[in-house]
């Protein structure tokens, strides 16, 4: 499968503020060359220059080093333990022309939790990136800050040393390696570093892990992500000096994840080429000055999606009703968030807009856009026609909408009195169900019959519920709903799960409601999407949360929430 993806309308540097607070932690380094130079290096170093040049200032915690070595950390908010050693590495060349690196002087001990100064902010993303094993503390990282997306470079976890103090890669994943992955994890490692592993020891750490992104050099990098694998091509480049080039990669990925797999990815390469153009952690090019030639580049590529080794265009989409009868859940906010995400990470997906409110519509497509194309879906069930004829582009890579207006509301009445009322919805999507990977259907509030159609017509449901007091209310009546189209319309009709929107850290009542709603329903989705003015906000700007306010926690969230049921779908086969 392949995809199309438009730069021009990524708002980087909002995205990097939108990662903040932002915390990197290692060591910096000392790099002394054959001749007896040395530079300053460090995986901090070179994520750090990059972090600058697309308008992230992080807080970094390193520990050791002399001043001249934290002249790559010029912008950022810096504190150096200091008593410790600076750690040193010989970088030198095998006689078969390969890189080798020799420990020199390693810091004495490793970097914790305690060594961050207090008044520090509670950070939003945690980017940590250990050289050895022992130079990070990185369970402790993990158990402080629960909370967080973890960005772990993994070279340190998955080095090992012969006599002599050269480096060499185990041929198996490191039990220390394995116990620091969990789904909030976005894993890094080199094919160098896993050129030794067996197929099944790659795809078990990608099991393990939300992403785990593996960097090709000069073919670029891999993704990893719920049973997907995601290819972007390099940037071409004119390599002086490799050193940092997969720091750099993995830091611009970060920074800009929330932009989706696809935009993230090609950042990433293309701060990657401009690593290998320079020597030593210098400053980088701000992403003006290098987007037309990553855009350049990229568009001579083909980027490429597989599914579990199958293309996905001999598969029927997956079918999702997103429903609730209940009013102010934001079940609109989760139809066009998810939708927009799971679009962001390279799926196909069209949007069906069943409310007669027409507000996914009119996110989307804007007032003006909608007018043409808010009856869409009226004039498949009512007219006849085919949805391939009635769905627009909505303007964003993969995806489309079949549009809502208010002349659904009448379409309830007028669908009374035909034959096959309930399937209409069924039938038309079944003539373009494999041009897309997902159809997701955002249902009215009310149990009429343009939500028994979404019903009928879908594989899953997944119920929007809010963190409040009456979260439950009503949710039989829905439940009831369910199982009647299950025993006589769709026997295959299955809820995917219950996702948890509208969630407020600072109330009580918002934890005990989610602990309820589990013990009641254990199909939850971990996932919990906070309460969110910019969630709020998106639909007036018709933007989605991730093009409005993309690394906000509501763009976290729901890009968590794509993931997680693109995985459970994977997992349930």
């Amino acid at each position: 499968m392949t995809w199309e993806t438009d730069l021009s309308r990524v708002d980087v540097y909002r995205a990097a503020r939108e990662t903040m607070p932002f915390l990197m932690v290692g060591p910096v380094t000392w790099d002394v060359f054959e001749d007896g130079s040395r530079l300053p290096g460090g995986p901090v170093s070179f994520a750090a220059r990059t972090a600058a040049a697309l308008g992230a200032r992080a807080h970094i915690l390193t520990g050791g080093a002399e001043d001249a070595s934290l002249t790559a950390l010029v912008g950022h908010t810096v504190h150096s333990v200091r008593g410790l050693a600076t750690e040193s590495w010989g970088i030198g060349n095998s006689s078969s022309g390969r890189r080798r690196l020799r420990l020199i002087e390693h810091l004495g001990r490793m970097l914790g939790p305690d060594d961050l100064v207090r008044d520090w902010p509670e950070p939003r993303n945690l980017f940590l990136a250990p050289l050895i094993p022992d130079d990070v503390d990185v369970l402790s990282f993990l158990d402080r800050f629960s909370s967080a997306a973890v960005w772990i470079l993994g070279q340190g976890l998955q080095r090992e040393f012969d006599d002599k103090g050269f480096v060499y890669h185990p041929a198996e994943p490191t039990e220390l390696l394995l116990d620091c992955l969990s789904p909030k994890t976005t894993l890094f490692l080199s094919s160098d570093e896993i050129a030794s592993w067996s197929r099944e020891a790659v795809e078990e750490v990608a099991g393990r892990c939300g992403q785990f992104v593996i960097t090709r050099g000069s073919e670029g990098l891999e993704v990893k992500m719920s049973g997907d694998t995601y290819n972007v091509g390099a940037v071409s480049a004119k390599v002086v000096d490799t050193t940092g080039a997969g720091d750099s990669c993995a830091a611009a990925y970060s920074i800009t994840s929330a932009m989706g797999v696809v935009n993230a990815g090609q950042l990433a390469v293309g701060y990657g080429a401009m690593a290998v153009e320079r020597v030593g952690p210098v400053p980088m090019p701000r992403w003006p000055e290098i987007r037309g030639r990553v855009v350049d580049s990229l568009a001579t590529q083909e980027a490429s999606l597989t599914v579990d080794g199958q293309e996905p265009l001999d598969q029927r989409a997956f079918r999702i009703a997103i429903a609730n009868q209940k009013g102010g859940v934001g079940k609109t906010t989760t139809a066009v968030s998810l939708a927009a995400s799971l679009a962001e990470m390279g799926q196909r997906v069209l949007l069906v807009d069943g409310d007669p409110q027409a507000n996914a519509t009119s996110s989307l497509l804007g007032r003006s856009r909608q007018g043409a194309s808010g009856d869409g879906l009226y004039r498949v069930l009512l007219d006849g026609e085919s949805v391939s004829a009635m769905s627009v582009t909505a303007g964003r890579p993969g995806l489309d909408v079949l549009g809502g207006s208010t002349a659904l509301a009448g379409a309830e009445i007028e669908l009374v009195g035909l034959m096959a009322r309930e399937s209409k919805l069924r039938r038309a999507l079944d003539e373009i169900d494999s041009q897309y990977d997902y159809i997701l259907m955002d249902c009215p509030p009310a149990l009429g019959l343009l939500t028994i159609n979404s019903l009928v017509a879908a594989d899953y449901v997944v119920i929007p519920l809010q963190c409040e007091y009456f979260a439950l209310e009503g949710l039989s009546s829905l439940e009831q709903t369910i199982d009647l189209v299950r025993g006589s319309l769709n026997p295959g009709l299955d809820i995917l799960g219950i996702a948890l929107t509208m969630y407020d850290a600072r109330a009580n009542l918002s934890a005990e409601v989610v602990a309820e709603i589990k013990s009641h329903y254990p199909q939850t989705l971990e996932t919990v999407v906070p309460r969110s003015v910019r969630l709020a906000e998106a639909p007036s700007h018709v933007m989605t949360i991730n093009e409005y306010a993309p690394g906000s926690p509501g763009a976290i969230a729901y890009m968590d929430l794509a993931r997680e049921v693109h995985r459970r779908l994977a997992e349930m086969g």
